[in-house]
């Protein structure tokens, strides 16, 4: 059964429309920003990344740049500001290993040294 959103802020960029919501609330807004850009992390599609839907909505609603707004609401517009400059090639990249550093473990550990 699929999801039915009914905001009118709702896209591929923001399921839901939770952040246009809280832009639209602006100041009225006093909830944990990282709780909802977590929230609306978890709704994107796995083939939305989050970095250019960052850039994608920061653009559409005109705050890619320039003095945040105040309280929660300039909390969420910071933190997308910063989710804007991961990438997922950087995430990759600070996240995993790239293929050529990567070691296997050694199994069973390391042999005891005895000392004198």
């Amino acid at each position: 059964m699929p999801i039915t959103y009914t905001s009118k802020y709702h896209c591929p960029e923001d399921p839901g429309g939770i952040i246009g919501e809280i832009l639209n609330m602006g100041a009225d807004f006093t909830d944990p920003a990282q709780d909802a850009l977590l929230g609306w992390t978890l709704r994107l599609g796995d083939d939305i990344d989050p970095a250019a839907a960052a850039r994608g909505l920061l653009e559409k609603y005109g705050l890619q740049d320039g003095p945040t707004p105040e309280g929660a609401c300039g909390e969420l517009v910071r933190l997308l500001r910063e989710t804007v400059s991961y990438s997922q090639k950087r995430l990759d990249t600070h996240m995993c290993r790239p293929d050529s550093a990567h070691r296997p473990r050694r199994r069973g550990g390391r042999k005891a040294r005895h000392f004198g």
